[in-house]
Formats: structure tokens, C-alpha cells, sequence
């Protein structure tokens, strides 16, 4: 009885720990998005704010451009999400239920995708669409929202190899009697796949698909290397502390102590999480049951 008392103790402080490491960033974010500058400098101030404020929230999203920014974002990234699902969840069920030649290379080009950094394929990536094209018919797609999609839509977009491979442990892990009675039945592998296969796999998709909005989403790299003018989240907030100096003070020039500067970068990355903070919060029931249907956590 002791031990059991004991053993339930110990993890009761092992996940409070993990919990409190995990939720330190959030809460000092929430902490500082709602304080005003000086209270940056106050040292009896920790976790409340000695100075409430909303201003600092109100100047942030001024500065961010938020609404346009957000509405960039949602397009982008959604769309983007979206037919990478549809891309990978076919490759993922041909390679999970067909045999053909080369398929165990071709798999292996899909393990390199998920080992391959991005910064690796970004020059030739910048070119291919400086001059997308042949000749004359060549086009500029710098600044253009296709230099996210067309990638996402054959299947090489942001993590395609990791959605590849999760859809092919999922549809690997279903029953095949599922094929072989639509089959009977006069069915086509298209429209078993549509009919069958896709009802069956709602978690999976569901699972692949929040992957995808969260990488899309945090992703400002490629967005910083095709887009000028076009603002995501992520591009705006990596570049917030020239943004709030224009906004704020009309000059970039304008020296703000580092640490008071804090409170608006913490309010940027709180605004730019609530929406997916928001999503997760309705949605994580069937996200864990998806993680574990697709055997990634066995």
C-alpha cells in the first residue's frame, strides 16, 4: 500500500514538473501581453502585472496588421493544408496497398524528404520558380501564393514526407477484407478509396491535417524566401520589432531598451498561437486518437 502511495507521489511531481516546464513559455507570455513596459524593469513584478494593460495587445495587433495578416495566413496556410492532405493520403495508400516496381526506392525518396532539411532544396526551389517555365512561356511566381501550393498539391510540401509516411501506416493497419468486398461488389481502387477507405481513415486525416496547418503556420522560412509583400504570421513576427518601431514611433532608428521591447514580441507570439490554440483545444480528442491509430507512437 506504502508503495503504491509512493509510486503515485512520484508521478504526481514527475508531471507537475514536465506540466510547469512545458507551460512556463505560455504563461510568461500571457504574463508580459498584459503588463506595461516598466513593469519589465520592476523586480517585484514575476507572473502579475503590477500595471494591467490591454494597450500593449491593441498596439501589437495595429502593428501586425493583424486582420490582413491573419486573413494572408488563413488562405495560405488552410489551403495549402488542404491539398496536402489529399496529395499525400494517395501516395500514402499506394504505397501502403499496391505492389509496383521501384516502390521500395521510391519509398526511400520519401524517408530522404522527412531527413532533408528545406534550406537544402532553397535555391533551387527560388530558381525553378523565378523562371517557372520553358523559354518564352516562363513565368515569375516570386510573391505568388502557387510557390506554396504547386508543392503542396504533388506532394512536396512542408513535412510531405512525414504525412506520407503516416498515411501509409495507417492504411497499412486496416483490415484488407475492406478492398477485397468493394472489389466483389464492382468497385474500382479510386472508388474504393473515396467510399471505403477515406470513412475509415477520419482520424488519420484529421491528424495529418492539423500537422500540417501548425507547420504551414510556424513555417517562415520559405514564406521569407518567395514572399516581399505578401504577410503571414510568422513573416510579420519575425520581423515585429521593425514593424512596432515604424508603427509606434515612425522610425526604425528609435532605440527601445531590449527588455522593454518584450511585451509586444510576447503579445505578437500570443496572437499568432490563439487561433491554433483555439483549434487544438476543439479537436484534440480526435487528434491523440489519430496519432495512435497511425502506429507512430508503437
Amino acid at each position: 500500500m506504502k508503495i503504491k502511495k509512493s509510486a503515485a507521489v512520484f508521478r504526481f511531481v514527475i508531471l507537475a514538473g514536465l506540466g510547469f516546464v512545458i507551460m512556463y513559455p505560455l504563461i510568461y507570455m500571457i504574463s508580459c501581453s498584459f503588463r506595461e513596459r516598466r513593469d519589465m524593469n520592476d523586480p517585484t513584478v514575476i507572473w502579475i502585472p503590477r500595471h494591467f494593460t490591454l494597450n500593449v495587445i491593441k498596439e501589437t495587433i495595429s502593428a501586425m496588421d493583424f486582420g490582413n495578416t491573419l486573413k494572408n495566413t488563413l488562405i495560405l496556410n488552410i489551403g495549402c493544408a488542404f491539398v496536402q492532405l489529399i496529395s499525400c493520403a494517395i501516395t500514402g495508400y499506394g504505397f501502403a496497398r499496391f505492389r509496383f516496381r521501384f516502390r521500395n526506392l521510391l519509398f526511400g525518396i520519401v524517408i530522404m524528404m522527412i531527413l532533408v532539411p528545406p534550406q537544402i532544396i532553397s535555391l533551387p526551389l527560388y530558381s525553378q520558380f523565378r523562371n517557372f517555365g520553358i523559354g518564352k512561356f516562363s513565368v515569375n511566381l516570386i510573391d505568388n501564393m502557387l510557390t506554396m501550393y504547386l508543392p503542396a498539391m504533388t506532394g512536396n510540401g512542408i513535412r510531405s514526407g512525414l504525412m506520407i509516411l503516416i498515411f501509409r501506416q495507417f492504411f497499412r493497419g486496416l483490415p484488407k477484407e475492406l478492398e477485397d468486398t468493394a472489389y466483389i461488389d464492382g468497385c474500382g481502387a479510386f472508388r474504393t478509396f473515396i467510399q471505403v477507405m477515406i470513412p475509415n481513415a477520419a482520424s488519420a486525416f484529421l491528424t495529418v491535417f492539423l500537422f500540417s496547418v501548425v507547420w504551414y503556420w510556424n513555417d517562415y522560412y520559405m514564406n521569407a524566401m518567395f514572399f516581399t509583400n505578401t504577410k503571414t504570421a510568422a513573416s510579420v513576427l519575425r520581423n515585429i520589432e521593425t514593424e512596432l518601431k515604424l508603427h509606434l514611433f515612425d522610425s526604425v532608428s528609435v532605440e527601445i531598451p531590449p527588455r522593454e521591447q518584450i511585451v509586444w514580441k510576447e503579445a505578437g507570439c500570443l496572437l499568432s498561437i490563439t487561433p491554433l490554440l483555439i483549434m487544438y483545444v476543439f479537436l484534440q480528442k480526435y487528434f491523440t486518437e489519430g496519432i495512435e491509430r497511425s502506429g507512430i507512437v508503437s
